[in-house]
């Protein structure tokens, strides 16, 4: 899945130029949405810019389930602010003609 390929590879901004949909809602962990593809962008953008060096990341192979899938996002992080993240999580898609338009993230 391209997805998680680029994923993988912290390339995760590309993987929403590719991938995502130009009206996308990214809900984040504690609830803060983003919406647009230049919101959600932007977002990655600045937290990426707040990281000390490239994060250490682990990405599952997807569940799909029709116009869903899931993957467990695991990352290791030094941010200028907020210091040492460990992050896991479970995100949770929507696809819709073959963009991702919906995407929620739960904490692990």
């Amino acid at each position: 899945m391209r997805l998680t390929e680029l994923c993988r590879k912290n390339e995760f901004v590309q993987a929403e130029k590719e991938l995502y949909d130009a009206n996308v809602v990214h809900i984040e962990t504690d609830g803060t949405a983003f919406r647009g593809i230049d919101d959600v962008m932007q977002k990655e953008v600045d937290f990426l810019k707040q990281l000390k060096s490239p994060p250490v990341t682990q990405v599952s192979e997807p569940l799909v389930a029709g116009n869903y899938f899931t993957i467990r996002l695991k990352m290791q992080c030094d941010h200028n602010q907020r210091g040492k993240i460990d992050l896991d999580e479970l995100l949770v898609y929507k696809v819709a003609d073959g963009k991702i338009i919906y995407l929620i993230c739960y904490v692990g």
